[in-house]
């Protein structure tokens, strides 16, 4: 990633420079799609410092979510007054000023508290993991509110990619899902919004 210029980044996505600016989700998707980076890597969404905002970047990699997410930034410079060029950071956080939407974790946040609707039982298309049901048997069954609750909690240690997918699956929750966190933790890729390609399972 070394050798990675704005020129060839250019070439890549057939899209010039000076149309980059604040187009931070478009640019960093385009780039993920050409294949230039020759590595796996998504489009993370969230806020960093000195935009304003939301905003998109992309992550060399799995995990959206990592200690030491490697951070490539097309846009950052079009938010700051300065002149193009591919910011690059590690880490997230404080420190490099990336926080992807759902960073945090659920011990420090808490449980959700089912209402008082019918219980919805989760309908996925694939089998949950032993950590995903154990993860569900220690909460109280819950209604759409607390399905609700649970898919605004930070993402951080628990099996939150699998159970979104399958809230994803379950017909009566689907729409409760953000789109961002389903985008970033699954390779379901939301409206093809995040990844290269397009697959199905959590």
């Amino acid at each position: 990633m070394s050798t990675l210029t704005v020129a060839k980044v250019e070439e890549a996505i057939e899209i010039p420079v000076d149309r980059w600016a604040h187009q931070c989700h478009m640019i960093s998707l385009a780039i993920v799609k050409s294949g230039v980076l020759n590595t796996f890597a998504r489009v993370a969404r969230g806020t960093c410092k000195d935009v304003g905002g939301q905003h998109s970047w992309i992550v060399i990699g799995h995990d959206c979510y990592a200690k030491d997410a490697n951070i490539l930034d097309p846009t950052w410079w079009s938010y700051n007054d300065q002149k193009p060029f591919l910011r690059h950071r590690i880490g997230l956080g404080e420190e490099s000023g990336y926080r992807p939407h759902g960073m945090g974790s659920i011990w420090q946040w808490g449980q959700p508290v089912p209402g008082d609707g019918p219980v919805i039982e989760l309908t996925p298309n694939f089998e949950l993991s032993r950590e995903a049901r154990s993860f569900l048997d220690i909460m109280d069954p819950l209604d759409r509110k607390g399905w609700a609750v649970l898919s605004s909690a930070p993402v951080q240690d628990w099996p939150s990619a699998e159970i979104l997918a399958a809230m994803d699956d379950t017909e009566e929750l689907s729409a409760l899902v953000p789109i961002d966190k389903l985008g970033m933790l699954t390779d379901r890729n939301p409206s093809g919004l995040y990844l290269a390609t397009e697959k199905v399972a959590p």
